[in-house]
């Protein structure tokens, strides 16, 4: 997005009943990064870059507005390179700390060392800066800081065809997509998998397939002993979200609904909200075969990405999908301000402690069978004690 020469930057958003207005200052940063405030305001060309610049639907300016993270309306950080956005994020500033709202986005190093700086420049009263699930392209190396891995978002890059894609699979699973579907022929020849434009359905249609959908992943955890649900609040969002331009996937057989997906459209990509089987049709694995299934589908809308979000499904590496781990980031103003902050910093060490053992554990319980039990223990124990 080019910011045009002579061109005023101040512009406004309409929220609610009420017109609000940017208040903007401009700084410049590191490595010919130029920085640009919009104090309590979300300009419109700041909602599109988010889109096309992170593709992810917990970054963008419409998914926060559908929680309650929003208070208040978020400042606005802009970052200009040559002329053109290069990266953009909103955050709440509350007492001595800056909170990054924006998240589940990969970022350079050098747009946290720009916003960093930008930011205590603008704000003396700010002591850190805190982001939640973000991706780094490389590890920050400059500056008081901790960091910890918490979780992974799985991604596929799409290739231009459903026929490259198919051929990038591994040679099983395209032996156990096609065995599968071959198999689901035979047993139910009526069965049909079903793409819609979300835009184009009704809402009462979507919101009884979400549903029905939730009742499906329901069924399916809880005969692994897990729990789960989506609050009416949660369906509303979503429907929102679809609506905007999202793509809708049903597997039937017949008039029965047996599974789908739902995903909505982020600039290039395609962020897969939801997507579940009848735990019935286990035998089938149409579970993995509706998220196949999806993909292809945004492969045929001429998406770049598809994201499957967090969760280790082995289906998500089989179907191509890698993880980017997902950190929670702080930065401190100084290593005097972080030496003044020693419950802030014996916090983040002890949380990132425990996500790395119960990664270890995650990994080791396949081969260590009393580790498995371990866990199922500790498990039981933390809900007693709930």
């Amino acid at each position: 997005m080019v910011r045009t020469p002579g061109r005023s930057l101040v512009s406004s958003l309409r929220i609610g009943p009420a017109w609000i207005s940017s208040n903007i200052t401009l700084h410049d940063d590191l490595k010919g990064i130029v920085s640009e405030f919009h104090d309590r305001a979300v300009p419109k060309c700041a909602i599109d870059a988010l889109e096309k610049l992170y593709g992810s639907v917990y970054a963008s300016f419409a998914h926060l507005n559908l929680t309650d993270a929003l208070p208040q309306l978020p400042t606005t950080w802009i970052g200009y390179e040559g002329g053109e956005i290069v990266a953009v994020l909103l955050f709440l500033v509350r007492f001595d700390q800056v909170v990054v709202l924006t998240e589940l986005m990969c970022l350079e190093p050098r747009i946290v060392d720009a916003f960093r700086h930008a930011v205590l420049v603008r704000f003396d009263s700010v002591n850190s800066i805190h982001f939640n699930a973000v991706s780094l392209t490389q590890p920050l190396t400059a500056g008081p800081q901790q960091s910890y891995a918490f979780s992974e978002n799985y991604i596929i890059t799409l290739p231009r065809s459903v026929d490259l894609y198919r051929s990038a699979l591994g040679k099983s699973t395209r032996k156990t997509i096609k065995g599968y579907s071959n198999r689901l022929q035979r047993d139910f020849s009526a069965f049909v998998w079903e793409t819609y434009q979300a835009n184009q359905m009704p809402s009462h249609t979507l919101r009884a397939l979400i549903r029905q959908l939730q009742n499906f992943k329901r069924d399916g955890l809880a005969a692994r002993g897990k729990r789960a649900g989506l609050s009416r609040r949660d369906i509303a969002r979503m429907l929102v979200l679809i609506k905007a331009g999202g793509l809708v996937g049903i597997a039937r057989v017949g008039e029965r609904i047996c599974g789908g997906s739902l995903a909505c459209r982020v600039g290039d990509n395609y962020v897969m909200l939801f997507s579940a089987a009848d735990p019935s049709m286990a035998a089938y694995r149409l579970g993995m075969l509706c998220c196949f299934w999806a993909v292809c589908d945004c492969i045929h809308a001429g998406a770049r990405e598809c994201h499957l979000l967090w969760g280790r499904y082995q289906y998500k590496t089989q179907l191509l999908a890698r993880p980017r781990t997902l950190l929670r980031l702080t930065i401190y103003r100084s290593w005097l301000q972080m030496c003044l902050s020693p419950l802030m910093v014996i916090g983040m060490s002890a949380t990132g402690a425990r996500f790395r053992l119960r990664r270890w554990l995650l990994l080791k319980q396949h081969h260590e069978p009393w580790l498995s039990w371990l866990k199922k223990m500790s498990q039981r124990a933390a809900s007693w004690l709930r």
